[in-house]
C-alpha cells in the first residue's frame, strides 16, 4: 500500500521506497506498518508527518519564489 495525499507519497527513510505492508501480526487496517522493501517499522502517523512536512516545504519554497518574482 502506498501512504499517498494528492501528489505527495510518503516514503521510508531508508531506502526510499515507496510501498508498505502492514507489520507481521497486524491486521490489514493496523497503524503499524513495514517497508515493503527494507522492512523497516513504521506507523501511519509518522508517514503522515512526513507528508505534512513536505507540503509545507513545497509551500513555503512557492512562496519565496513569488516574493523574489515580485521585485
Amino acid at each position: 500500500m502506498r501512504v499517498r495525499v494528492g501528489q505527495i507519497s510518503a516514503h521510508c527513510e531508508q531506502c526510499g521506497c515507496e510501498d508498505f505492508q502492514p507489520a507481521l501480526g497486524e491486521p490489514s487496517c493496523a497503524a503499524e506498518l513495514a517497508c515493503f522493501n527494507c522492512g523497516l517499522s513504521t506507523t501511519r502517523r509518522e508517514l503522515l508527518t512526513q507528508i505534512s512536512d513536505e507540503t509545507v516545504r513545497r509551500a513555503q519554497a512557492f512562496l519565496d519564489a513569488s516574493r523574489k518574482a515580485r521585485r
